[in-house]
C-alpha cells in the first residue's frame, strides 16, 4: 500500500500561504487595522552552512522560525532531518553541514532571540 502521509504534507506545504493569505497584494486593511511589518532581513553568520540555509530553507519559511530558536546540535539534527522527510533537498552531507552551522549560530548558548518592536500606529 503506497504511503500517502508524505503527498498530504507536500500538498499543506504548498496550500498554506493559500490559505494564510498571501502578503503581496493583498487587499488594503481597513480603516484602524494593522499588519505584521516585513519579516526583518537577517545577517546570517558566514561560514559553512550559510549558504544552505538561504538557499534551502528559506523557500519554505521565514528566517525568524529559525533564528528565533535555541536548539541543540542533536536537536538540530534532527530538525533538518524532519525537513528532508518534509521535502527539503539536502544531501545527507548538507544536511551535517547545515545542522552543525545552526547549532553554531543558533544553539542554546547564544543569547535569547529579539524579535523586533511592532511599530503600530496610534490610535486617535
Amino acid at each position: 500500500m503506497p504511503d500517502f502521509r508524505r503527498g498530504w504534507w507536500a500538498l499543506l506545504l504548498i496550500s498554506l500561504p493559500c490559505l494564510l493569505g498571501a502578503r503581496q497584494g493583498s487587499p488594503p486593511l481597513p480603516p484602524g487595522g494593522f499588519h505584521s511589518p516585513s519579516p526583518q532581513a537577517v545577517a546570517w553568520p558566514a561560514g559553512p552552512g550559510q549558504a544552505l540555509v538561504t538557499s534551502r530553507c528559506l523557500f519554505c519559511h521565514e528566517a525568524e522560525l529559525i533564528v528565533a530558536q535555541r536548539l541543540t546540535p542533536a536537536q538540530w539534527d534532527k530538525e533538518v532531518h524532519k525537513m528532508v522527510k518534509w521535502g527539503a533537498p539536502l544531501t545527507p552531507e548538507e544536511q551535517r553541514l547545515l545542522a552543525a552551522y545552526l547549532a553554531r549560530h543558533y544553539g542554546p548558548d547564544q543569547p535569547p532571540y529579539q524579535p523586533r518592536p511592532l511599530d503600530l500606529p496610534r490610535q486617535r
